[in-house]
């Protein structure tokens, strides 16, 4: 079969990949780097992450309990809760109602993509707001449930407790980006860790329409023959809410593997300003337009 290399139908560039790309006279025609490599015991799906399972693997990977709201066999790996059932199947329903009544546009990795938020640019510490209009009403409404939530008995250490409602004291949503998966097209999120120039402690996930995994890498983990640090396998139960925070989110990276979206997934990542940025003007002006108290253009 001949391939077209003079198109490319997707929205990757440098070292990202999906299906459509990974395909290397499309990457030389694009002028596209080699793919963004993962570790070498993570190019084939580990076994799947669950409660019971026993001892970690001798390649380090350790299951996440959702009963426990922790990795049992790596007390190391804390700062994600996972809130099952956040939203009912008919919540769900309509959220993708609202989702679907705004165009995605393509996005690395083979995602799709709608962004509510201010324009950063990493690499110069800038933010524009020009083109910030506001957050969808069903930001706060999430938002406002999972404060609801976090104010009853939940499950876990009381200690890791305490550590995500101080975390979410500080949380107020200025970023709401919503992504969508699709198993055809290998969609994935490389391994990173989220800025923190732009934004804080607390990063909220929810996730609609499939279960997912997400995987938490530890690079600098001395613990594992040649170095190659714990991984923590992070079950994401569809209509479930994910909270990172701390050193999950500070030290860990992580990552959604192509091999763990089945079908298509949705979700609604929602982040708020850094501390230092908070009080800048751009910081200001980023809450009233978050909040509606921004004035007309």
């Amino acid at each position: 079969m001949t391939i077209d290399v003079s198109t490319k139908t997707c929205g990757c560039t440098g070292v990202r990949w999906c299906a459509n790309c990974r395909d290397p006279q499309i990457r030389r025609r694009h002028r596209m780097d080699d793919p963004v490599q993962i570790p070498q015991r993570l190019t084939s799906r580990p076994r799947d992450p669950g409660a019971g399972q026993g001892p970690p693997a001798p390649d380090g990977f350790h299951d996440f309990d959702l009963d426990l709201q922790t990795s049992p066999t790596c007390p190391e790996f804390r700062g994600v809760h996972v809130f099952r059932n956040f939203v009912s199947a008919e919540e769900a329903d309509r959220l993708l109602e609202e989702i679907e009544k705004t165009n995605f546009v393509p996005a690395q990795s083979g995602k799709l993509k709608q962004h509510y938020g201010p324009k950063i640019n990493f690499n110069k510490r800038k933010i524009n707001t020009s083109r910030f209009q506001g957050l969808p009403d069903y930001a706060r409404w999430i938002e406002s449930r999972l404060r609801e939530l976090t104010h009853l008995d939940l499950p876990g250490s009381p200690i890791d407790n305490l550590a995500l409602r101080t975390a979410l004291e500080a949380f107020e949503t200025t970023d709401a980006f919503v992504l969508r998966y699709l198993e055809r097209d290998a969609s994935n999120l490389d391994f990173h860790c989220d800025d923190t120039f732009a934004y804080g402690e607390a990063v909220l996930d929810l996730s609609l329409e499939s279960d997912s995994v997400l995987t938490f890498l530890d690079r600098q983990g001395q613990g594992l023959a040649g170095g190659q640090g714990n991984c923590v396998r992070v079950p994401l139960p569809a209509r479930s809410l994910a909270v990172v925070y701390g050193r999950a989110r500070l030290s860990w990276e992580h990552a959604i593997l192509a091999y763990d979206i089945a079908g298509r997934r949705t979700s609604i990542t929602l982040r708020t300003l850094n501390e230092t940025l908070r009080h800048s003007d751009a910081g200001r002006r980023i809450f009233d337009i978050a909040r509606g108290d921004a004035p007309s253009a």
